[in-house]
């Protein structure tokens, strides 16, 4: 076996009734249920009932069949070596479970999980905002109309690439209160998933604000104008939204502000109703606070009224999240990640993001000529062996201000420390999670939507992740500021217990005040010949990584267009459990060929991940995908 890194060792109650705003007085018979709700379901279950449902959804409004062994595709990106002949054996898959559109543009492209959001990116686009500008519009809006997504009460990660070629993180990720402790979570640990003491302090304006100084054009409250409009007006409910809503009833009956929110007065029912497809919804107390942050600037959510009423919300739910902890939150400049793959220029986001595991699974794949050699079956089981590798080297990544792990962050960067793992991937066979050295156990992410934006004149691109975490964040939602806030604590590594394969809980990763937790965001923009072309991420959790990698391979490798290689039917592993999950599409001759080889199948109800990426084409036109998973859609200039 490989000799891998030794550990790294770290070194250093209610919800309350409020009066009803003036614009919310057609709901004020707030009904209860004709019968009683029943008693909630677990976390887990929740989610998958959640996402499942909304990919049956997505599947019986999108099904299509793309021909069986279709010619393989002439490539259409610029970088392309013309010379390199694809083999006859590498066909476009025959098979599609999702048909995303492929939107064009010359000047400017956003692609994000809600057509009005990447529309609102698109206009600021138009009015010669930068591409920082567009994306930040676009958070604002995805936090008003899919707020059990991201919002500005989580946090998460830019990538920002500039006209002048050079590249830099903004690290917004939500961290630790200052009285947070390692043991806090022992006695219940779904303490760190709902209420108070779920909460992390939120990073999302401190980012926007951060970006926006550097890279932006536009005035900081004209960014915000569309989204407070929304909120105050009213936006239309989609079907994710209505889903999440319909799954997660329970709990928005039990809790005042989410559901004077989300239902509405049934005329014909004679009662108060879940809200659903069609209904629009309002947030007037929202569109206050967006309005007081973009009037008085980004220290009037960490100073003052807001911060007082979100740490009043969050403590009155038993957190510990106080005042000061709000006005010491800073955003962090780090700089990225940079590796190759093939011929192209890798530039991705630096720990605490899974942005080094993304580089160390292409640098595995890279040395395998994937559609030369024609075997599809035996390419998926070459990535999902480098999946589990990966996955195992990611359980020493954390917080680089709280751990040293500078030297195996570098280390999953080099060419030969991919090839010594490529050289323990057997073509016939898997093995035992032991045989991939996890150091610990495998901490499980959840939630997030990515944006991906590039203006064409100056070449500025943004790979945006945020997120708070499980859908409706710790679910809290402030009777104030109608802020939703975060369960980012669930993201650090929060019991003490080993699991049944014997491994412990990171310490790397374990609760520290002011630390910020793991995630698997990997933002991530590519190069070729100092252009930029290609500008990706993804929204699942752990499946982010996958997905985002699949895309890549999809369309570098076997050179699909960008809607296809997103479309595509995908697989994920990260080794904690030890089984692949599947979506549907793919051949019995993969799957029985992957049985063979010792690997335990899973199908899953279709969308698990969400990838939103932009790329540019021979001709200098734009062409961006939001994932149909999620019925998105990119907009262009």
């Amino acid at each position: 076996m490989v000799a891998l890194p030794p550990t790294v060792l770290e070194t250093g109650t209610d919800g309350r009734q409020s009066p009803l705003d003036p614009a919310m007085q057609e709901h004020t018979s707030l009904l209860p249920p004709p019968t009683a709700p029943p008693a909630p379901p677990s976390t887990r279950r929740r989610m998958l009932w959640i996402l499942g449902s909304i990919a049956i959804l997505g599947k019986c409004a999108t099904l299509y069949v793309l021909a069986r062994n279709a010619p393989f595709l002439q490539p259409s990106w610029r970088y392309f070596d013309d010379t390199r002949q694809p083999s006859a054996t590498a066909s476009i898959p025959s098979h599609s479970p999702y048909k995303s559109t492929l939107a064009q543009g010359s000047k400017g492209m956003v692609s994000s999980e809600h057509p009005i959001c990447s529309q609102i990116g698109a206009d600021i686009l138009k009015q010669n905002g930068s591409a920082v500008d567009a994306c930040i519009a676009s958070a604002l809006c995805i936090g008003t109309v899919h707020s059990f997504s991201s919002g500005i009460g989580g946090g998460g990660f830019m990538l920002v690439r500039n006209a002048t070629n050079q590249s830099e993180l903004i690290d917004f990720r939500e961290q630790a209160p200052g009285a947070a402790t390692a043991d806090m979570y022992l006695k219940d640990i779904n303490l760190a998933q709902v209420g108070g003491l779920a909460v992390a302090v939120p990073g999302e304006i401190r980012g926007m604000e951060a970006a926006h100084r550097k890279y932006g054009k536009l005035p900081w409250a004209k960014l915000f104008q569309p989204s407070i409009d929304l909120a105050r007006q009213g936006f239309i409910v989609d079907q994710i939204l209505e889903f999440v809503v319909q799954f997660l009833g329970e709990m928005v009956w039990r809790e005042p502000e989410f559901r004077r929110v989300f239902t509405i007065w049934d005329s014909e029912r004679q009662m108060q109703r879940l809200v659903r497809s069609g209904d629009r919804v309002i947030r007037p107390r929202y569109a206050n606070t967006l309005e007081t942050i973009a009037r008085n600037g980004p220290d009037a959510f960490y100073h003052g009224p807001l911060a007082r009423a979100m740490v009043k919300a969050a403590r009155a739910r038993g957190g510990i999240i106080t005042e000061q902890d709000f006005a010491a939150y800073q955003a962090e400049h780090r700089d990225t990640l940079v590796s190759t793959y093939r011929h192209f220029r890798v530039i991705t986001a630096p720990p605490p993001t899974s942005g080094p595991i993304l580089a160390l699974v292409l640098n595995i794949l890279e040395g395998y000529e994937l559609p030369q050699e024609g075997n599809r079956a035996l390419n998926y089981h070459r990535l999902i062996e480098a999946f589990k590798f990966g996955y195992a080297r990611r359980t020493i990544l954390a917080d680089p201000k709280f751990v040293d792990i500078d030297a195996h962050v570098n280390e999953f960067l080099t060419k030969p420390f991919a090839a010594a793992i490529r050289a323990n991937i057997s073509d016939t066979q898997t093995f035992d999670v032991g045989y991939y050295n996890p150091d610990f156990d495998i901490q499980e992410p959840h939630g997030t939507t990515h944006i991906s934006v590039l203006e064409a004149s100056t070449g500025q691109a943004v790979s945006m992740t945020s997120t708070v975490n499980l859908p409706f964040g710790a679910q809290i939602m402030d009777p104030v500021t109608g802020i939703v806030l975060n369960d980012e604590m669930d993201d650090f590594s929060t019991h003490n217990k080993s699991n049944a394969f014997g491994l412990r809980p990171s310490p790397n990763n374990k609760v520290v005040a002011g630390k910020r937790p793991l995630s698997s965001s990997v933002p991530v923009i590519l190069e070729h010949d100092g252009h930029v072309q290609l500008v990706a991420g993804a929204s699942g959790g752990s499946r982010i990584i996958s997905a985002v990698v699949q895309t890549i391979l999809n369309a570098l490798d076997y050179r699909m267009d960008l809607s296809q290689a997103i479309d595509y039917s995908r697989l994920h592993h990260q080794l904690l459990p030890n089984e692949i999950r599947v979506e549907d599409g793919f051949s019995a001759v993969v799957l029985q060929d992957l049985k063979a080889k010792g690997h335990q199948l899973t199908p899953v109800l279709l969308f698990e991940s969400c990838v939103q990426a932009v790329y540019n084409t021979l001709n200098g036109t734009l062409h961006g995908v939001s994932d149909n998973r999620k019925h998105g859609l990119a907009v262009g200039v």
